[in-house]
């Protein structure tokens, strides 16, 4: 037993001794410090020794694979320095050879798959039979292109079903048009080439091979740039779990590629390699597991956009203006864990949960036309920037993605129903993981979104820190006990505290009664009670009045602008939102200004206009006490109110009442309340 392994012994431990022995017959090794070992929840993994005198330093080169023993496209190629360079590193093929035509034909990436397939039929007289039996074998895998029946239950409602549809066309059609190809030049034992290894193979360099950026010490740059896309396969450096945020270095050098750990790791410690910031998904899809708290977590949200959309017609108008930009390639928008490190200082708030490409695309498409009017569109992006009144598509942004959120939690709870209570194997338990780690991403990701919106609608209190903590109290109070750990509450508080908010100040959205309070205190009972007087009248004659938020709303706006016309001493926010308004949407007293309604409110309009004249409502004003409006106030005008009605219609944002109801498993109800944005 070679002195690199641990105590005990199993045919997988044998298996990677003897690859140890291979790779040191061949110039490689592995630090003295350092052994390999086996346990039921890690399997096979490196780690430091247990009875070693002291923790490995920083710079511990703990292990190094000679370039001559890798396998790559370059193997496949049979590739040879050239003279003129100062290294001679070869690359042979090791005898199994493929015609030239179904190279050119195939390019590097399917050569090097079939390369793989055919020293994997080579058995143990292949080269690299040593690392290929340390390998996952045919039939051994656990991405879910080889889940079983019972298995694919689990993954149903998440993105991996499509994701697998998506890469099994991918591969199929690949797999068709080189076996075609090899038929084609007539290669011997075609037959052996199979869909089944050909599966076995694309999963092997998916799950383990490294860049050719490794073998840049290796092969010169004319070379190395020949070829471009090429995987290498790393016997040895390969062996580390993976661990996200795992501080190593791959070192590609003349002769050898060297594992490096860049942090002190103690005695008995596990050496882990990193892949890089994987998502669950990435890890279930490329290797076939999953870690529970990922902190790289995210998941990927599509949104559709239409070819007519603004979105897609700001999108366009950045190509044009940056061709060099021009892809097919659609943006890609993230939902991050609340755990997610890789984050700016600066990053406001709701942006370190939803991607800023995501959320500055969520507000052109939910903002009115009056803030798609502002868009900015720079190299770097297309966004509404911050000014006054723009804060409408940032709420809407905000409602949209709460409304996502909830969709989401609920579609994987509900696709989960029927599922045994426990995970029967390893391929469920990884993907009760995954789907249980979503939940928590988008349980987490809704409590931050729909904090910003309880302070949008927050009318009551103040701003200052006790008045924040109070209310923060007040919304995590909600949260059901047990649902989140205490280091995931303890995260999201801390964002919320320390991070600067995309929603500038509390109560800037208006349920109906609440826009009374932007009135002087004397003004607000008799405007409440003079309005609630004309729809009492007005539901006797037109019963559906109360029901139409745009109706309630516009009409409470033609009241507000009536008394702002009557010249009547207002507060200063009220003043200045009403003059901003009439700017932007000239009212019937301009020439040439018009606001669009749909035909619902337009039927309505005229019913109401029949139902009270000019002289009626200035008797109820003055009955009701509103005694400041002048007759040409435009109250209760056609024109007015159309003006008013198409007003709301731009600026109303339509947010989920009970956002956080979703946590407590009760039944889901996507009700959407009207409430009026008042910068």
């Amino acid at each position: 037993m070679s002195t690199s392994a641990s105590a005990g012994s199993s045919p997988a431990l044998e298996a990677h001794n003897k690859l140890i022995d291979w790779v040191r017959s061949h110039g490689g090794s592995i630090s003295d410090s350092v052994q390999v070992s086996q346990d039921s929840t890690r399997g096979v993994h490196l780690q430091v020794k247990a009875d070693w005198p002291d923790s490995i330093p920083k710079e511990t080169r703990v292990i190094s694979t000679p370039v001559g023993i890798t396998l790559s496209y370059f193997n496949a190629i049979d590739h040879h320095h050239h003279q003129s360079s100062s290294n001679g590193v070869s690359f042979p093929s090791h005898g199994v050879v493929f015609p030239r035509a179904f190279i050119d034909a195939v390019g590097p990436e399917e050569t090097m798959t079939f390369f793989l397939m055919g020293q994997f039929l080579c058995g143990e007289s292949s080269f690299w039979f040593p690392y290929l039996r340390t390998l996952p074998q045919p039939g051994q895998l656990t991405t879910p292109l080889f889940f079983g029946e019972e298995d694919v239950d689990w993954i149903q409602g998440t993105g991996i079903p499509d994701a697998s549809v998506q890469r099994f066309r991918l591969w199929e059609g690949r797999f068709d048009e080189s076996i075609a190809k090899l038929e084609e030049v007539e290669f011997e034992n075609v037959d052996s080439y199979t869909w089944e290894l050909y599966l076995w193979a694309s999963t092997i360099i998916s799950s383990r091979a490294f860049s050719s950026k490794v073998l840049a010490g290796a092969v010169p740059d004319e070379d190395l740039s020949d070829g471009d896309g090429v995987s290498v396969l790393l016997p040895l450096v390969d062996l580390p779990n993976h661990r996200p945020l795992a501080k190593v270095e791959w070192r590609a050098g003349e002769e050898d590629v060297g594992l490096l750990v860049l942090e002190e790791i103690a005695p008995g410690q596990e050496i882990s390699n990193n892949y890089g910031p994987r998502n669950n998904e990435q890890l279930l899809m490329n290797y076939g597991f999953c870690l529970a708290n990922n902190p790289t977590d995210y998941r990927i949200v599509k949104l559709g956009v239409l070819a007519n959309s603004p979105l897609m017609e700001a999108k366009d108008r950045q190509r044009q203006l940056y061709p060099e930009l021009a892809t097919p390639n659609e943006d890609t928008y993230y939902i991050f864990s609340i755990l997610y490190p890789l984050l700016a200082r600066d990053t406001p708030m709701e942006h370190t949960i939803v991607s800023p490409a995501l959320f500055n695309a969520l507000t052109v498409m939910e903002g009115n036309q009056r803030e798609r009017d502002m868009i900015e569109i720079t190299e770097s992006g297309i966004r509404i920037p911050p000014a006054y009144g723009t804060g409408h598509s940032t709420l809407a942004a905000l409602s949209q993605i709460s409304f996502e959120l909830i969709a989401h939690i609920a579609l994987l709870k509900d696709s989960a129903e029927g599922l045994p209570a426990q995970p029967a194997n390893l391929n469920q338990m990884h993907t009760h993981i995954y789907r249980n780690g979503q939940i928590a991403l988008d349980q987490a990701a809704l409590i931050i979104t729909s904090w910003s919106l309880t302070r949008a609608r927050e009318q009551q209190r103040g701003e200052t820190g006790d008045d924040i903590k109070t209310l923060l109290n007040d919304h995590m109070a909600r949260i059901p006990a047990d649902l989140l750990s205490e280091e995931i509450l303890s995260r999201i508080r801390v964002r919320i505290l320390e991070r600067e908010s995309v929603v500038p100040k509390n109560g800037i959205l208006f349920r109906l009664t609440e826009l009374f309070t932007l009135l002087p205190t004397e003004m607000q009972g008799p405007s409440q009670k003079h309005f609630n007087h004309v729809f009492d009248r007005a539901a006797q004659v037109i019963p559906v009045v109360r029901s139409v938020p745009n109706l309630l709303f516009g009409t409470l706006l033609c009241l507000l602008a009536a008394t702002y016309r009557s010249q009547a001493p207002l507060p200063a926010r009220l003043t200045r939102w009403l003059e901003f308004l009439f700017e932007a949407y000239p009212p019937p007293s301009v020439a040439g200004s018009s606001l669009a309604v749909d035909n619902e409110i337009d039927t309505l309009l005229a019913a109401f206009d029949e139902f009270v004249t000019v002289e009626d409502a200035t008797r109820w004003a003055a009955d009701d006490g509103v005694t400041w409006l002048v007759n040409d106030s435009g109250w209760l005008d056609m024109n007015w109110l159309r003006w008013a009605w198409g007003v709301v219609e731009a600026e109303t944002v339509l947010v989920p009442p009970e956002p956080l109801q979703i946590l407590g498993g009760g039944p889901v109800q996507m009700l959407r309340q009207a409430c009026l944005y008042v910068p």
